[in-house]
């Protein structure tokens, strides 16, 4: 039986346009096959290449599954993999690419078995077993010995690996993190670790060595702010920040220095981190000069001389910053307002509404966009201001996360996004009909490929010059 929410996505999801970054702070399991291998995290399946380590698809809420992520195993009998999550089982069938859920006479799964005809279920129900030829659970008292189990029952622990001693790795930090999980891969000869707070480290079981280290995504911190500087988009919550650089190469930085190069100057990401953990960072904004950071209390600065400098304080948070000059516009609940030196000016809404607040700030090609109640209102180098209020719009429905490239502008609000094109005036929802796999959306950032999204412990990016052409 094929879910209704697959149904809807028919036509309009297209998981090649989506690449979607979970945290792997929490591994719950590993399953390997020959050309793949299948991480499970609380917010979906991981499928990576073997050969290279690398990131192809994850599976997760846009795909069709439901509730948080348990277990994943490969079933070789039928060249599957099951997957179940809070009260649902699926099987993902990478010949099809597609995911469908199983009737089942249970609801919960605690342990998967797989065996050469079939597979064992441990749940809520009893034990059930799935054989290749079947589509429905039988009921049985027993499994046999040989069985590889996955979930409560893993059939093996690190301590079945002394390569592994002393069971925990040291990251950047000198931060220790212990190795939680196991499972190797015999016929490739490599174990893959799965170590908390951190990721996958993949060993070597002929050398005994360390060979690769399987990181990607944010913590599980949600990322408040996105920024690109130096090359680099940084990912900014919590104690951590997060930097992808051009050769899709993932660091982490917890509140000790992280060096990077601007112009000259270094950004000591400790500042950063100290400054989001005591004040809560509510606006980033990054150019050659150094970077403008937004709390619920003012404005600050960080330049060359690598100090932390309060620029202006405030009564009420910051929503958004943006660089003009030696001024500073800053967004607040309260308005728009020019910051410079001793004096601050605030922007009367142009279009006359009492109630004018400001949610975020976004640029493209010298013009200005300010999240505003019900709509963007923007602003072009030349002092002209224009209003946007998408088809269909809540206008007491706040714009709280803005990213701007070229002509596009994306605006999100609950769970969707409203993509503008300022070329044509169109507008085009990107919901979870299209394939946005999350319904709290923190901040977005737009390249001039790539919208990237930020929620609690997920990262996701949409090439958006593919999806809406």
């Amino acid at each position: 039986m094929v879910p209704l929410l697959l149904l809807t996505l028919v036509g309009l999801y297209r998981p090649e346009n989506w690449q979607v970054f979970p945290s792997l702070d929490e591994i719950r399991c590993i399953s390997a096959t020959g050309p793949e291998i299948y991480v499970a995290t609380p917010a979906g399946v991981c499928v990576l290449d073997r050969s290279r380590y690398r990131l192809i698809r994850t599976l997760n809420p846009a795909d069709g599954l439901t509730g948080e992520v348990r277990l994943c195993a490969h079933n070789p009998s039928r060249g599957d993999v099951f997957i179940t999550t809070d009260e649902h089982i699926y099987h993902f069938i990478p010949s099809t690419g597609r995911i469908e859920e199983l009737l089942a006479p249970f609801k919960t799964v605690s342990s998967i078995g797989i065996a050469k005809d079939g597979a064992y279920f441990e749940t809520d129900a009893g034990l059930f077993f799935r054989s290749r030829d079947a589509n429905d659970f039988a009921s049985v008292s027993e499994s046999p010995p040989d069985l590889t189990w996955y979930g409560s029952r893993d059939t093996l622990k690190p301590r079945d690996f002394p390569v592994l001693t002393p069971y925990f790795v040291m990251d950047e930090q000198l931060v220790n993190h212990q190795i939680a999980l196991v499972r190797p891969d015999r016929g490739a000869k490599r174990l893959f670790a799965a170590t908390r707070d951190y990721g996958i480290l993949v060993y070597n079981l002929r050398t005994g060595f360390s060979e690769a280290h399987i990181r990607f995504g944010p913590s599980s911190v949600a990322v408040g702010r996105m920024a690109r500087l130096d090359n680099r988009l940084w990912f900014i919550g919590g104690e951590t920040a997060v930097s992808l650089d051009s050769a899709s190469e993932w660091r982490y930085f917890l509140t000790r220095p992280g060096d990077l190069s601007v112009s000259g100057f270094r950004l000591l990401l400790g500042n950063v981190t100290t400054l989001e953990r005591d004040q809560g960072l509510s606006a980033l904004f990054a150019d050659s000069a150094g970077l403008l950071l937004g709390t619920g209390y003012g404005i600050y600065s960080l330049g060359s001389d690598n100090k932390l400098a309060e620029v202006l304080s405030l009564p009420v948070q910051v929503n958004g910053l943006l660089r003009l000059r030696d001024s500073i516009i800053f967004g607040t609940e309260r308005g728009l307002f020019l910051s410079t030196g001793d004096s601050v000016v605030e922007y009367n809404d142009p279009y006359g509404a009492t109630d004018w607040g400001v949610f975020d700030i976004a640029e493209a090609s010298g013009t200005a966009y300010f999240g505003a109640l019900g709509g963007i209102v923007s602003r072009t180098a030349d002092g002209r201001w224009f209003r946007y209020v998408p088809p269909g719009f809540d206008l007491k429905q706040p714009v709280r996360a803005l990213a701007a490239a070229g002509t596009r502008v994306f605006m999100a609000t609950g769970a969707s996004i409203t993509a503008l094109d300022t070329k044509d005036g169109s507008y085009t929802v990107i919901d979870a009909a299209r394939g946005l796999p999350v319904s709290q959306i923190n901040s977005l950032y737009a390249d001039d490929r790539y919208l990237w999204i930020a929620s609690p412990g997920l990262i996701s990016r949409l090439d958006y010059t593919q999806e809406l052409r």
